[in-house]
Formats: C-alpha cells, structure tokens, sequence
C-alpha cells in the first residue's frame, strides 16, 4: 500500500503533467488530557496520530494559484491579487494561508498545490490545523524559507480566525509540528515549550469514532470561550493579580466558586479540575501507571460533559459502553466537543 506522501505525488505528476517539486506530511493529534486548556494558556497532554494530510507542491510559470483538494475532489485557482473568500471552508483556508505568507514584502509565485489526506473532517483530530500546516510548510520551502513550530502555532489560529472566523489556539499547530510517532507531549501552552512522555510497553491510546460529525464554527466552541472570559473576570474581582483560570489551585477555586455565577463558575471549575489532572496524568506516565491515568481519562469527560457541557448525551453513552470492556481502562471525549472520536486509553490486544 502506497504511502499518503507517494499517492499525493502521483496524483500531482497526472494531474499537473510533471513531478512535484516537494511534499510535505502534517500528522494530525489526538488530545490525551487538557481540552480547552490551551486557549487558557494552561498545560495539555496530546499526541501525534499516523493519519495526516499530504501536499504536493510545484511552482508554475504564471501567476496564478490552483489548489485541488483530492479529498472535497474540488479545484480553486485564483489570482495573486485577488484574494477574497470564495464561501468555501478548504479553500479559504488555503487562500487565507497563501495570503499569510505573503505579509510583509515576501515575493510569492504561481502554485500548484494539490492536497490529499487520511484524516477524517469534523472528528476532533486537528484536520483544520494538519491541512494549514501542510500548505504553509509547502509555501515556505517554495520561497526557500524555514517556519518553526513556534511561527506555524502563531501563522494556524491567525487563519483559521480571518478566514474560517474560528478562534483556535496555538497547540494543534505545534504538536502538529513538534512531535514524532509514538511520543506523548506534555505542552505548556503559555510558554510553548514541552516535556516528551510515552507510553509503557502493552498499552495505546487510540482515537475512536462516535459516527457524530461536526463543523466546529457551527458549534458553541466560540461562545464557550467568551463564558470563559466571563468567568476570569469575576474571579478578578477578588483575585485582580490573577493571569489566567489556569493559575487557580482546587482549592482557591473552592473558596472563590460562591461568588461566580453558574455558567461561569462551571465553566471555570472544568479548566482548574482539567488542570490538575493534566498534572496528575503527566506523573502517571512517568511512573508507567496506567490504571491512574485511565481513571483520570474518565474525570476528564464526567468534567467535559457536566460542567463545560461539551459532549452529548449519545456520545456518553458510548463512553460508558467502552468503559464496559475488560481491555479499556478510561474514555473521555477528543477534541473540542459536540461529537469526533473518543480518546480511549486500552490495553494492546494484537501484533
């Protein structure tokens, strides 16, 4: 079985008449613990997945930009200087990626860009910020510039909120560029920096589907973030020295939990319990104790469920219905919510 990367460069040399003159792979990433912690500035545990997306690129002798999405089976071309959204999610962002780029007096040249990838759309698995990633390392190699993962986990939120009108935050974009296969990142999403964990030997996290698909604009992900914002100003009243939910212990929040009002102090009571356990996640790993951190998988998604009422009620009923087998030992919801996969923490039955 061809490899993403081969069959996108197939695809490009019969589409396009000629060999490409590069191709660059974005894996996509599976939260382990940490969700909504990011935009908070807080510490999150996510891992790379083998599934990703592919992008071949070669320049052309003319100005123009054509994009084939061999996923949507659709073609965008447009001019250098005419930029404007088209009403379609997967192009915008490839035209809001080439405009990006093009900031600051960067000569930029006709394109072919033809995208392939094995990711699945509206699952919770990063496929927005994969397909940014792929295209923007793309676009840089074809002017000759390198981006680092700290400039790609600036450049992903940047379109993703112009041109998508979604305010993502900057951790798929770096774990996306940072990690490598079968490592667990445990990310510091104010300083972005990381620690790399793994796995012991017999166990795996693998990204289940709920058959529930959704478009992340179309979802109170947004709305979410502004209760959120809401929530850190009433603690700021009597916390005014506060930088972010994140900084509350349990037990700060505890004494401070009286004064909010319900929607926030909900709110605010997921990022401060999702926060200790992401600390308490990161020393099970160390110590290779699973039968922990599959108890705090399932915290974490009573947490998601109840009091950031991100998931639903068919999605925690497949939750408890995997906590049933003898082999799994935690599920919580992935990704930002409202459907996508199941992050399911399991002991390693075959090869």
């Amino acid at each position: 079985m061809p490899s993403l990367t081969t069959k996108v460069e197939l695809l490009f040399g019969g589409r396009c008449k000629r060999p490409p003159q590069g191709v660059q792979f974005a894996a996509g990433r599976l939260v382990v613990l940490g969700e909504h912690l990011d935009h908070q500035g807080g510490k999150v545990l996510a891992a790379p997945l083998p599934e990703g997306v592919a992008c071949a690129w070669g320049v052309r002798p003319d100005s123009r930009v054509v994009v084939w999405s061999m996923n949507a089976r659709q073609k965008d071309s447009f001019h250098q200087d005419r930029l404007f959204k088209s009403g379609r999610g997967w192009a915008d962002l490839a035209r809001g990626a080439y405009a990006h780029v093009g900031r600051g007096g960067r000569r930029m040249p006709g394109i072919d860009l033809m995208v392939l990838g094995d990711l699945q759309v509206g699952q919770g698995l990063a496929s927005s910020a994969a397909y940014l990633v792929a295209i923007l390392r793309s676009l840089y190699e074809a002017i000759g510039e390198y981006r680092s993962r700290w400039e790609l986990a600036e450049d992903v939120p940047a379109i993703e909120a112009e041109w998508l009108g979604v305010r993502c935050g900057a951790l798929d974009p770096y774990v996306i560029a940072a990690a490598k296969p079968g490592q667990i990142l445990h990310v510091d999403c104010r300083e972005l920096d990381h620690d790399v964990l793994r796995l012991p030997d017999g166990f795996e996290l693998v990204a289940e589907e709920t058959g529930i698909e959704r478009t992340l604009g179309a979802t109170p992900y947004n709305q979410r973030r502004a209760e959120l914002a809401a929530a850190l100003e009433q603690v700021r009243r009597q916390r005014p020295d506060l930088g972010s939910l994140c900084d509350l212990s349990p037990e700060d929040f505890e004494q401070l939990a009286p004064s909010l009002a319900e929607i926030p102090r909900k709110r605010a009571r997921h990022v401060v319990t999702e926060t200790a356990r992401v600390a308490a996640a990161a020393d099970a790993l160390r110590a290779g104790d699973m039968a922990t951190l599959g108890r705090l998988l399932d915290e974490g998604h009573a947490s998601l469920s109840n009091d950031f009422e991100s998931s639903l009620p068919e999605i925690d009923r497949l939750a408890d219905l995997a906590r049933g087998q003898a082999s799994i030992l935690g599920v919580r919801l992935g990704g930002a919510g409202w459907g996508g996969r199941l992050t399911v923490l399991q002991r390693r039955t075959g090869g």
